[in-house]
Order: C-alpha cells, then sequence, then structure tokens
C-alpha cells in the first residue's frame, strides 16, 4: 500500500488572544477545511502558536501548539525540533512575513521536504527585503489566490523563479446556500432588492465609494437597501456622518455592525449581490463565502477578486475608486441575469474554492514537486 504524504502546516503568529486550542481550532476552522478532506489521502497536522503548549485531536487532523513570541528575530526552536522529529513530505507556511523562520525551517526538515509559502496580501519588506530574497532560495513553491499577484515579488527580486508560484486560494469555507425568504425572515428585513457590503470599516476597503455609487443608484428611482456589516470601526465616524448627510442613503443605507460567523450564511443566502470595493486583497474571504451561497459579486478589479470571479464572468467587475463606474453596474443589473450567475457564483466556487477543490490543487502540485 503507497505510503500516506506527511502534510504539516504551519502558521507562525503568534496568537495571544487566545489561550485554550479550542479558541483558536474555532477561529481558524474555515480556512482550514481543506485539511480535513487532504486527511483523507494525508497524515495532516496543523501548527499554530498561541498561549498553549500541547496537542489535541479533531476527527483526522492532529493539531500541535507551540508557545512564541511575535517577533521578526524569534526562532521557534521547539517548533522546528517538533518537525525534524516528524519528518514531513510538506509544509505549507502561512504568509510571506516569516523568511528567517523558513530559513531555520528549512536546516531543520532537510532537502527532502517541499516548503511551501502562502500569500495572505503582504508585500514585499523594504529595508528587509534581502532576508525574504534569502528565505526564496530554500522555498520550493509559492502558492497566490491569483497569479498576478507575484508579479511585485518578482519585480522586487524576492522570487527569482515564476514557475514557483501557483495559483491556490488562500481560503475555503463550509457554507451552503439556504432559502432567501427564509433567511430574510430570520433576519427581520424586507424583500427589497439587497446588497451587501462587509469587512473592516477602513480606507482599503473603501466603503465611501460603495455609498457614493448607492447614493447615485437610489436617486434615479430604484428601490433597494445596502446593508453594511463590519467587525472593525476605523472609519465608522466617517461613514456615519456621510450617510447622515444624505436623505437617499439615511433611508436605504442599513449599519448592521458586527456579526457573528455563523451568522453571516443567512445573510449571504438572503443577499442578490455581495459589494466589494477593496483597493489590495490576497484572497477576499467575504466574496468566496457570499459566492458559496449563491450571492452574486460585484467586485474592484483587482487580481484576487478578478480571478474568484472568472475575471467577472460570474459577476461584474470595477476601477478600484470608481464610483461612477461602480453606479453604473448597478443600473445595469437585470433580474434575470441574477439567476443564473448566482447558479454559476456557486458552480466557480464548488470548483475551484472548496474545501475538495483545495485538497486536490495541492496534491497536485506536490506531484508535479516529486518529479
Amino acid at each position: 500500500m503507497e505510503k500516506k504524504l506527511k502534510f504539516i502546516e504551519v502558521n507562525y503568529h503568534f496568537h495571544r488572544e487566545f489561550t485554550t486550542p479550542e479558541a483558536v481550532i474555532t477561529k481558524h476552522l474555515p480556512s482550514n477545511l481543506f485539511a480535513e478532506e487532504l486527511s483523507k489521502t494525508a497524515q495532516v497536522t496543523l501548527i499554530k502558536h498561541l498561549a498553549y503548549d500541547g496537542e489535541y485531536h479533531r476527527n483526522e487532523i492532529h493539531y500541535r501548539f507551540f508557545r512564541r513570541r511575535n517577533s521578526f528575530w524569534q526562532i521557534p526552536f521547539s517548533t522546528h525540533r517538533f518537525l525534524r522529529k516528524e519528518k514531513p513530505d510538506i509544509v505549507l507556511v502561512q504568509g510571506f512575513i516569516y523568511p528567517l523562520q523558513v530559513i531555520a525551517l528549512r536546516l531543520a526538515v532537510g532537502s527532502n521536504c517541499k516548503i511551501i509559502l502562502q500569500h495572505r496580501a503582504e508585500v514585499p519588506f523594504w529595508r528587509k527585503k534581502i532576508f525574504q530574497q534569502w528565505a526564496d532560495k530554500f522555498v520550493n513553491t509559492y502558492f497566490f489566490t491569483a497569479i498576478e499577484q507575484a508579479d511585485e515579488w518578482t519585480r522586487a527580486g524576492v522570487i527569482k523563479d515564476r514557475n514557483k508560484c501557483f495559483e491556490i486560494p488562500a481560503a475555503t469555507t463550509g457554507f451552503l446556500k439556504k432559502d432567501k425568504f427564509f433567511c430574510r425572515e430570520n433576519l427581520v428585513i424586507g424583500n427589497e432588492l439587497m446588497f451587501l457590503w462587509a469587512g473592516r470599516l477602513n480606507a482599503n476597503k473603501d466603503p465611501l465609494t460603495v455609498l457614493a455609487a448607492f447614493e447615485k443608484y437610489i436617486s434615479s428611482g430604484q428601490s433597494s437597501k445596502l446593508y453594511m456589516i463590519y467587525q472593525e470601526e476605523d472609519m465608522l465616524k466617517e461613514v456615519t456622518e456621510r450617510i447622515n448627510a444624505s436623505a437617499e442613503l439615511r433611508n436605504n443605507v442599513m449599519l448592521i455592525g458586527k456579526v457573528a460567523h455563523k451568522e453571516m450564511e443567512l445573510w449571504y443566502s438572503a443577499t442578490d449581490y455581495i459589494i466589494s470595493a477593496s483597493h489590495r486583497e490576497g484572497g477576499s474571504y467575504v466574496v468566496m463565502e457570499a459566492m458559496a451561497c449563491g450571492c452574486v459579486p460585484i467586485v474592484s478589479a483587482i487580481p484576487a477578486s478578478m480571478k474568484m470571479t472568472n475575471k467577472g464572468k460570474v459577476g461584474y467587475f470595477f476601477e478600484p475608486g470608481n464610483s461612477d463606474a461602480l453606479y453604473g453596474i448597478l443600473l445595469s443589473l437585470k433580474e434575470e441575469d441574477h439567476e443564473k450567475l448566482s447558479a454559476s457564483a456557486m458552480t466557480l466556487f464548488t470548483e475551484e474554492m472548496s474545501p475538495e477543490a483545495i485538497a486536490k490543487k495541492i496534491s497536485q502540485v506536490f506531484k508535479q514537486l516529486k518529479r
């Protein structure tokens, strides 16, 4: 019988807010669903760093927890001793911002182990870029949501060989589409055409561009609601003032605030369109989760979002920061297009971003690396 592949994912970030295994597992469960699928054909271990030392088993996944400090210079020797003992075939490192740890990792696991880095929206360092360039010598492969995201890393001289880069999403979800009217009834919202914006209230997510476009849309005589869900409130004062200054926005935009993650499945299923105006993303959890629930995406034309929507074939796209372009899209929406795009969005999620799809992609990449 063929020996099972030994796969280990390492997250070097120290999650100081968590002190129990259950807390960090729950937090990362959506992005780690691919691991449960991969465990059908591989031996899977996930390494996390928090204020706890020990191990935990969930289904077929082995979790190992270590303590470390969030320091650029700190090497987690206990973590690497564990990895040396395990002799993994693949180590997937979350993030591009741990070059010294990656170099030390290579020394720990040897040359036969394949080291893969998963891009999470980072940009090349400025002063410390030399360490990322050095680490590239020890990395076999890089994962990006969209291959275009590799360009700034090759221009910066961090990634010397672009052939080491593959397109694999950074996250997935177990969300499924629920009945729209059931969800709206549970959320106590009406039956108007419904748009959703979700994310951090900050300049990168650009809620003001969305509000400007929606104000024009309502002013043109349209009847719909925009719901805004946000976990962080950096621009809440500015957003609130913008809404209060406009009767169109004041009567048709609902600031929901924080929502428990499990409840987002109801919101996505209740919504007709998800709007993302981000100027930069490693890969949008919101867009991905919404598509899984049949919500049609309207996204800014950045590489990650264009990849996730198959270059707009299952939705719409506009130039980042261009409220007029977004307004034009809102005016062009037709009811007969929605059902077709909704079904296409769910199909694309299943084929490209589902746990099964990501596990399959990782296995295919590893087969190429073994040649």
